[in-house]
C-alpha cells in the first residue's frame, strides 16, 4: 500500500544548475522507493546528460532564456501534475518558480544548501529577504542542510516550524565498484572555492613530497583547465596552479578539472584531505570516507559533528601539523587501516541515503 501512494506523490525539482552524483543519488533512492521525480536543470557544466542517464533519471535541460524556462516550467506543472515541488535558490528564478508553484497548489518544499540567506537582512528594498519571506510562507517544509543555516534562519526571524535539518547522505559503495587496491596516496577532489584553502594545501603536499617524493598525490575541481565558466574562484585555481608550476611539482601532483568519474579516485584514496571554513557535511568528504579513505579536514564548522579521532583527524591550519599527520599515517598501516575502517562505519551509520529518505519524507507528510 505504501509504495502505491508514493507512486501518486510525483516531484518536480526546479533550481539546479546541473545533475551529477550527489542528486544522481536522491533521484536513485527516489526511484527504488517507487516516487517519481523529474529535474529540470540549467546543464551549466554541460554534463547533465551524461549523469541522468548513469542514473536513469528524468531531466529536463532548461534553455537559457528566462521567458523560455518560465514556458518549460508551466508547461511541466501542466502537463506532469507534480504534488512536490523541491525549489532550490539559484537567483531570481527561485522568486519565480516559488509563486508558479503557488499559483498551481503545489506543496513546495525549498531546499537550502549553503549561503543562500547569507545576503538576507530585514531592510525593505533587500530582495533576497523578500524572496525567502515569501518563500516561508508559501512553502510547506524548508529542508536545511548546514548548521550555519538554521543560526541565519532563526535571526531572520523566520517561522521556526518550517524548517528541518536534512544533511548530506550518500550510498555506500556496491561490490561491483570497489577497485582492490589503494594507489592514490593523498587526494583532494572538491570544487575550489574561496573558502577551502587549496593553496595552503599545495604548500604542505610540496613540503610532503620533501620527504616521501614518490607519493601518487590528485587534486582536482580546477574547472579553468578545462571549463572556465564553470570556476567558482579562479583566481584560487590560478594561484595554486601557478605556485605547482614555479615548484616542479607538475609531474609530482596530477592537477584536474571536474572528474565525472569521483568514485573511482575514492575508492583508490588512502588519505582525504580537506582545508575548509566548512566541513560539515561535504558530499566528497563523505564519498571518500565510504570507500574508506581517512580523512583529514581543517577546524572548520561542524567538522567534530563527523571527524573524531577513530575515524580521521581535525587539525588547525598549520602547515607542519598537516605535513606530519600525513606522514604518520601514510608510514603507519594499522593506523590508517584502523581508522579507514571506522571512518565507513560512521558513514553507513549516520549518512546513509536510507536515513536521508526517510527525513525527506518527514519533511512532506
Amino acid at each position: 500500500m505504501r509504495n502505491k501512494k508514493l507512486n501518486k506523490d510525483r516531484t518536480l525539482v526546479l533550481g539546479l544548475e546541473h545533475f551529477i552524483d550527489k542528486i544522481g543519488y536522491q533521484a536513485q533512492i527516489y526511484y527504488e522507493k517507487n516516487i517519481k521525480v523529474k529535474y529540470l536543470v540549467s546543464n551549466k557544466n554541460g554534463n547533465s546528460e551524461y549523469f541522468a542517464e548513469k542514473y536513469n533519471a528524468n531531466i529536463e535541460v532548461l534553455p537559457k532564456n528566462r521567458l523560455f524556462i518560465v514556458y518549460k516550467l508551466v508547461k511541466n506543472l501542466i502537463i506532469y501534475k507534480p504534488k512536490f515541488v523541491e525549489i532550490y535558490d539559484t537567483g531570481y528564478m527561485f522568486l519565480i518558480y516559488l509563486i508558479f508553484s503557488a499559483l498551481f497548489n503545489k506543496k513546495i518544499i525549498v531546499i537550502l544548501r549553503g549561503h543562500e540567506l547569507h545576503k538576507c537582512n530585514r531592510k525593505k528594498n533587500n530582495l533576497n529577504y523578500f524572496m525567502h519571506k515569501l518563500g516561508v510562507r508559501l512553502s510547506y517544509k524548508y529542508v536545511i542542510k548546514e548548521e550555519n543555516l538554521i543560526y541565519e534562519y532563526k535571526a531572520l526571524g523566520f517561522d521556526e516550524n518550517k524548517y528541518i535539518e536534512i544533511y548530506n547522505s550518500v550510498p555506500m559503495p556496491q561490490k561491483e565498484d570497489e577497485i582492490v587496491g589503494k594507489d592514490i596516496d593523498l587526494l583532494y577532489l572538491n570544487s575550489i572555492t574561496k573558502d577551502r584553502k587549496v593553496f595552503f594545501l599545495a604548500k604542505v603536499v610540496k613540503k610532503v613530497l620533501l620527504s616521501k617524493p614518490d607519493l601518487n598525490v590528485v587534486m582536482t575541481g580546477f574547472n579553468t583547465l578545462d571549463n572556465p565558466d564553470y570556476s567558482f574562484d579562479p583566481e584560487q585555481e590560478y594561484k595554486t596552479i601557478d605556485f605547482i608550476k614555479k615548484n616542479n611539482l607538475v609531474e609530482k601532483i596530477q592537477i584536474k578539472g571536474f572528474v565525472k568519474n569521483s568514485r573511482e579516485y575514492h575508492s583508490r584514496a588512502k588519505l582525504f584531505l580537506f582545508p575548509t571554513d566548512i566541513v560539515f557535511l561535504n558530499y566528497s568528504l563523505l564519498e571518500s570516507m565510504s570507500y574508506g579513505a581517512v580523512p583529514i579536514v581543517s577546524a572548520g564548522e561542524g567538522a567534530e559533528k563527523i571527524i573524531n579521532n577513530d575515524n580521521g583527524y581535525i587539525l588547525p591550519l598549520d602547515e607542519d601539523l598537516w605535513v606530519n599527520k600525513i606522514i604518520e599515517l601514510l608510514e603507519n598501516d594499522e593506523l590508517r587501516e584502523s581508522k579507514s575502517k571506522n571512518a565507513i562505519v560512521t558513514v553507513q551509520e549516520k549518512f546513509s541515503m536510507e536515513s536521508w529518505f526517510e527525513k525527506m519524507m518527514g519533511a512532506r507528510s
